[in-house]
């Protein structure tokens, strides 16, 4: 069972409506990407600043990650095509210099090509209740051009490198 069906699960015993909404706007994320190839799918690795922007490894990001058209990575060796940073404080672009003067990043297909991203909902990832959230902030950076939520420069921001 994945988590989003565990969420619906326990929501139906506590508010139906809410358990219908999340399986219908899951279904729709789904649905619309149902027809991309694997080679749409950004490789995506989530860095967390507060953890001196090591990797996430969680298996719940990367089920969000993959419902909302991306391929989980844990590994910058893994050259990713979509670096997302966790803000979790203010001094996050005073330590930017230092993340982007590290190989492995500046070498990357997401440094090369301006995809570098910053959540800046301190919660992303944390809470079952933000999880259709977190999985359209996802689905807005991986996929563009097939959903617009309305997050953008709220939840999250896209860095400009270049």
């Amino acid at each position: 069972m994945t988590k989003y069906q565990e969420i619906i699960s326990t929501l139906q015993n506590i508010d139906a409506a809410k358990a219908e909404y999340l399986e219908e706007e899951i279904d729709i994320i789904l649905h619309k990407l149902k027809f991309l190839t694997e080679d749409s799918f950004p490789k995506a690795i989530v860095l967390d600043q507060e953890q001196d922007f090591l990797p996430l490894e969680s298996p719940i990001l990367a089920e969000k990650i993959k419902i909302a058209g991306g391929r989980f990575i844990t590994n910058l060796a893994e050259n990713p095509d979509c670096i997302l940073i966790i803000q979790r404080s203010e001094n996050l672009y005073s330590q930017f210099p230092s993340l982007l003067n590290d190989i492995a990043v500046s070498n990357s297909n997401a440094f090369q090509n301006n995809n570098i991203f910053i959540i800046q909902d301190s919660n992303f990832n944390q809470l079952d209740e933000n999880y259709l959230k977190d999985t359209e902030v996802l689905a807005e950076i991986f996929q563009p051009k097939y959903f617009v939520y309305g997050h953008d420069g709220s939840a999250w921001v896209k860095f400009e490198v270049q």
